[in-house]
């Protein structure tokens, strides 16, 4: 989740806005008003902000790359380290919580433990960062052995793959010849949308676009085709849901050209110092579920349970702002925790 420099200030604020549906689809504002509604939004077009973070980094590690591969595995690996480093600070800020929904109760099975801690994650949002680790990891090794658009068309194919498991899980069901294969895959891993079938085809769609950041003249057009993208997507979702087909609902085909054109319109905005919402964006999706809890926790000792958990969109208001509080001071402790190191 972490942006460069501020030459390309759209991706830090687009991220930022990720963050927010990240968390609408864990709060479900729109639950007090209109159920369909709010799983129109949540669970499908709010699908888009995960996808955005993978481009994102996609791009933003592919493009200073230098094309010797001693310095450039270098790369990788200080980035993977970062990663799984972050990812291990979220394990233990949630530990807690593990202890306080029970997930240790009948003791530790250690084979589910290393493929939470793999692959699924250690709580339900934590996915992400192993996947990034892994996704980003696959498409550097990939792209060093093949040419960019096997690259993509490889990463397509495991992203069909990941659909089959995913929102179109009730087609493989009906067609039952694969279904074995997934039950067997559901063994190794909870859902589909993660390092292997879901971040590949968005970080390499970002590393994509990084060899020639477009500069478009008729932004017109492609909010024009953005639109058109949103609409396919709402149906593609819709019909899916209409069929019973999701196991999950992470993966859809329209998620694709929807993700990339809004990656392509923030990448028209450049410049501007977009470092606090790119720190934001970050921390702001490993506390939310934390900020959840807190909210929670706090609405009935305070008496206001009828309006900060009863009112979805109030409930989701004050779950942002409390996440962006404490992502707010976590940013401020580190920068002055980095600053004293520097001046040491």
């Amino acid at each position: 989740m972490r942006s460069g420099s501020s030459e390309y200030g759209g991706i830090d604020w687009m991220k930022l806005a990720a963050a927010l549906l990240v968390v609408a689809i864990h709060t479900g504002p729109l639950l007090s008003y209109n159920r369909e509604v709010d799983q129109l939004l949540t669970g499908i077009l709010a699908r888009v902000a995960v996808p955005l973070f993978f481009m994102a980094s996609g791009f933003l590690f592919f493009r200073k790359l230098l094309g010797d591969p001693q310095k450039d595995r270098s790369r990788l690996l200080r980035y993977v380290t970062k990663t799984m480093r972050l990812y291990a600070i979220a394990i233990l800020m949630y530990v807690p919580l593990n202890l306080y929904r029970g997930d240790f109760e009948g003791g530790i099975s250690y084979p589910a433990l290393i493929r939470d801690i793999l692959v699924d994650g250690t709580f339900y949002h934590l996915w992400y960062l192993p996947a990034l680790a892994t996704g980003l990891a696959l498409v550097y090794f990939l792209h060093r052995w093949v040419a960019w658009r096997w690259v993509l068309i490889m990463a397509g194919l495991l992203y069909g793959a990941g659909l089959l498991g995913d929102s179109y899980y009730g087609l493989t069901l009906r067609l039952g010849m694969l279904d074995g294969l997934y039950d067997w895959l559901f063994q190794w891993m909870a859902y589909t949308r993660n390092g292997l079938f879901f971040a590949p085809v968005f970080l390499a769609i970002g590393a994509w676009l990084s060899r020639r950041p477009p500069r478009i003249k008729r932004k017109q057009t492609y909010a024009f085709l953005l639109l058109l993208s949103l609409a396919a997507l709402v149906a593609e979702g819709r019909l899916l849901h209409a069929a019973g087909y999701p196991r999950h609902d992470s993966m859809y085909i329209s998620l694709l050209p929807s993700v990339t054109l809004i990656f392509i319109l923030a990448l028209q905005y450049r410049g501007g110092n977009g470092g606090l919402a790119r720190q934001l964006s970050q921390w702001m999706y490993i506390v939310h579920p934390l900020a959840i809890v807190l909210v929670r926790g706090a609405a009935k000792p305070l008496g206001w349970e009828t309006l900060l958990i009863g009112q979805s969109l109030i409930h989701y208001a004050a779950v942002s702002a409390l996440s962006a509080l404490l992502s707010l001071a976590i940013v401020t402790v580190a920068s002055r925790y980095t600053q004293k190191r520097q001046n040491v």
